[in-house]
């Protein structure tokens, strides 16, 4: 089973990251991509077909919120399952999910609202979720460990690598 405890906190000294896996692209290749953006990574890894890559949420100038631009880093051939680990910590606000392929959103949806996601196609993970009983007919809604469970029906359907938090 995927860890997922890093949901909650990617790295213990860091708060609002975001946690990237990719793969189509190397590392260096996002990493210049984010730091364009003006993103500081933080750590990285390399599975056998997905890497991983957390970085800060918010840019280094002091007043600019605005959300990093995926579709910009994803090349043609390239995937990213992007996790907005704290969208909002103030607002107490689950994380968020995007999934792009060759630059384009194809699936992304609030951890709080799992049956509106968009892009170009919402459905995507529906059943993955489904069957992992986080919504239909025969969803379990209740527990402290949802939002893990939500991580692993995600890592489960895209085959995304265990990973620790370093």
């Amino acid at each position: 089973m995927t860890p997922t405890h890093w949901i909650h906190r990617p790295l213990e000294h860091c708060e609002e990251a975001n946690v990237v896996f990719f793969r189509g692209l190397t590392s260096h290749d996002l990493t210049q991509g984010l730091l364009d953006q003006r993103r500081m990574p933080l750590a990285h890894g390399k599975g056998t077909d997905w890497g991983v890559l957390v970085h800060y949420m918010h840019s280094w100038d002091m007043d600019e919120y605005d959300s990093v631009d995926y579709g910009r880093l994803c090349p043609a051939g390239g995937e990213l399952a992007v996790f907005v680990t704290e969208p909002c910590i103030a607002k107490a606000h689950g994380p968020w999910f995007s999934y792009y392929r060759d630059g384009r959103l194809i699936c992304g949806f609030s951890f709080e609202t799992l049956t509106l996601p968009g892009g170009d196609d919402p459905d995507l993970l529906l059943p993955a979720l489904e069957t992992s009983r986080l919504i239909g007919e025969q969803a379990q809604l209740d527990g402290d460990d949802r939002e893990e469970r939500i991580v692993g029906a995600i890592a489960g359907f895209l085959g995304l690598p265990e990973w620790e938090m370093p």
